[in-house]
Parts: C-alpha cells; sequence; structure tokens
C-alpha cells in the first residue's frame, strides 16, 4: 500500500467532527445505538452483532417513467431478484421496476448480464437506453451510476427513469464490466486499486487495498456482501485508521425512516483537522470511465442520501472519501 500526503501535511491524520453536531445528530439516533467507537475493546474491526437496526420498506414510494406516467408502488409486495445479496423483504429499485411494469401492462425487456453482473434492462415501453434516478425521503435527488439491482429501497422513495445520454450509458456499462474483470482478475476478491481519504489540510491515498466483508448490515445484506464501509473497516485493519466513530439513525434530517450508519469521525494519526459543524464524511466509488458523468460526491447538499453501510460493491476502481458540509 501506499501513502500519499500533501508538502508539508502528514497523511496520517485525523478528522473528526464537531462535538455540538455530533451532539446533535445522536439526538436522530434510534434503538440500534450509538456513537460507538472502533475498534471494538476485543480489537476487532466491525460492526458488533445487533447494532444495526433497520426494518424491512413498508411505506408506499413512487416510480415516475418519463413520458408513461407516475406510478405508486408498496414495498410489501415486491419480491426481489437478488435474494443473493438482499434478506427477505428488503429489495432493490430494479425489483420495484419489474413489479410495476408487470402490474401497469408496460412492456419490459431485461437480462441477467454476467460481464456486468446485473440485470440490464433492455428496453422499456418499446424503447432502449433507460437509466434511474433516486430520492429517499427527505433527502435530494441521487444522480447514480450504482447498479440498479443494488440500489436499496427504503420507505417512501422516489425513483424516476428516463432516456439518458448513449455517452453516460456506454462508461456507466464499461465501468460494470471493469469491476467484473477486476474481481474475477483476483479471484474473486474485492481488491480497490485507490483509495482515498480528503481532509480539510490533507489527504491519505491508499493503494490496492483488500475489502472482505464483516456483515455490518445482516440486516439487510446476505452473509459476505461487501460494502462501501468495509472500505474503511479495511483500513483500520491495515492499520491506517486507527478509530471510527459510527452512529446509528433511525431518523436524521427530514427523513422519518433513515436507518442507517452515519461516518462521524476518523483517526488516522496523532494531527488533528476539524471540519466546520454539520459536515459528514461521505463516499463516491467508480472508476476513471466515469469522470465526467459523477456528480460532486455522489449527492447533493442533503446528509439523507445512499450511505456508505448500504452500498453493495462488485469491485470498483477506487472509493473516495471527503466531508460533506451544508
Amino acid at each position: 500500500m501506499e501513502k500519499v500526503r500533501r508538502p508539508g501535511v502528514l497523511a496520517r491524520a485525523v478528522a473528526v467532527v464537531s462535538a455540538a453536531w455530533l451532539a446533535g445528530l445522536v439526538g436522530g439516533a434510534g434503538e440500534g445505538g450509538g456513537p460507538f467507537v472502533l475498534p471494538t475493546p476485543d480489537g476487532k474491526w466491525s460492526v458488533p452483532p445487533g447494532t444495526s437496526a433497520g426494518r424491512r420498506p413498508v411505506t408506499p414510494g413512487t416510480v415516475e417513467i418519463r413520458g408513461v406516467g407516475v406510478f405508486s408502488f408498496d414495498p410489501a409486495a415486491v419480491g426481489t431478484f437478488r435474494p443473493d445479496l438482499f434478506r427477505e423483504g428488503h429489495l432493490s429499485v430494479f425489483d420495484v421496476l419489474v413489479h410495476v411494469a408487470a402490474r401497469e401492462g408496460i412492456p419490459l425487456e431485461y437480462v441477467w448480464d454476467e460481464t456486468t453482473a446485473t440485470h440490464a434492462v433492455v428496453s422499456l415501453n418499446g424503447l432502449a437506453g433507460w437509466w434511474y434516478d433516486t430520492q429517499y425521503a427527505g433527502g435530494e435527488i441521487e444522480r447514480t451510476t450504482v447498479r440498479m439491482d443494488q440500489f436499496p429501497v427504503k420507505d417512501g422513495m422516489r425513483i424516476r427513469l428516463y432516456l439518458d445520454r448513449p455517452e453516460r450509458l456506454a462508461a456507466i456499462e464499461q465501468s460494470f464490466r471493469e469491476e467484473v474483470r477486476r474481481r474475477d482478475g483476483n479471484g474473486g476478491l474485492v481488491v480497490v486499486p485507490e483509495v482515498t481519504i480528503r481532509g480539510p489540510r490533507w489527504m491519505l491515498v491508499v493503494r490496492d487495498l483488500l475489502v472482505e466483508p464483516t456483515g455490518g448490515r445482516a440486516d439487510v445484506f446476505q452473509s459476505g456482501v461487501v460494502t462501501a464501509l468495509d472500505v474503511l473497516l479495511a483500513l483500520g485493519r491495515e492499520g491506517v485508521v486507527s478509530s471510527l466513530t459510527l452512529v446509528w439513525h433511525d431518523h436524521l434530517d427530514g427523513a422519518d425512516q433513515f436507518y442507517a450508519f452515519m461516518v462521524h469521525g476518523l483517526l488516522a494519526g496523532e494531527d488533528e483537522a476539524s471540519p466546520s459543524p454539520g459536515c459528514a464524511l461521505v463516499h463516491q466509488t467508480g472508476s476513471a470511465v466515469l469522470d465526467g458523468f459523477l456528480a460532486p460526491h455522489g449527492h447533493g447538499s442533503s446528509h439523507v442520501h445512499l450511505t456508505a453501510d448500504l452500498e453493495a460493491l462488485v469491485s470498483p476502481e477506487f472509493v473516495r472519501w471527503s466531508w460533506l458540509c451544508p
């Protein structure tokens, strides 16, 4: 692994959220508990069992298919095409699309593509070239490059499908193929070529990081699923990160049913750097071919977005972490 630093600044640095903001966010913590600090007292870099307390989505959401209509869906009535990924009662955007298309009689053709490790929409309503954006209740629209059958559904979610630019769709498909080739070339293991953590006055880069599943979201995902949060835990096992502070939230900002972890603090050395109050450590996964097609941080200014503990990974070229501030 390679550690890169900016001139005159130690690469092994610390990033901690202000105590005032942390105290305010803990008010949104639910039965999962928090804050808690990793490693655990016995030195483990894994989320303690029972800490995550998400429930199956039950509140209806909506699907907008541009040029066709807006349709509601009941998540409790939707099954998943990815039982290898999701536990019973949890589902993806793709599952919702198939359900709504069948119910409304909208022509939909799709295939499972081994080369991209995802279900690909061939045509919808007689047209090819569809992609999707999402919006969790209380959050903002996310312009995503996540596989449609891996993006988890939450209560009151809004999904929007539209005909996207061919060059953007081609870049997304190429990035998926590269991930599969990378994973297969590493014997089925997830090895991330570049992990970056960018602090207010420093940057840390780690090369070729082996990321293993830790089961931090065993309430949602099946055993063996690797998430973006596992990237930070892998840095801990490698000794690059010395402590990590997580808080579980039943609700956050305008979302009454948030059900996810937020990263509130990260320690990777002896120097300290504190973002402004209200900041949160957020991530972006992707590859070089997606340059120009990724929204900043993958999120808007809301803290309500696809969190690291809910983004399942195949084998991205990079995972980048930075502070999102209002």
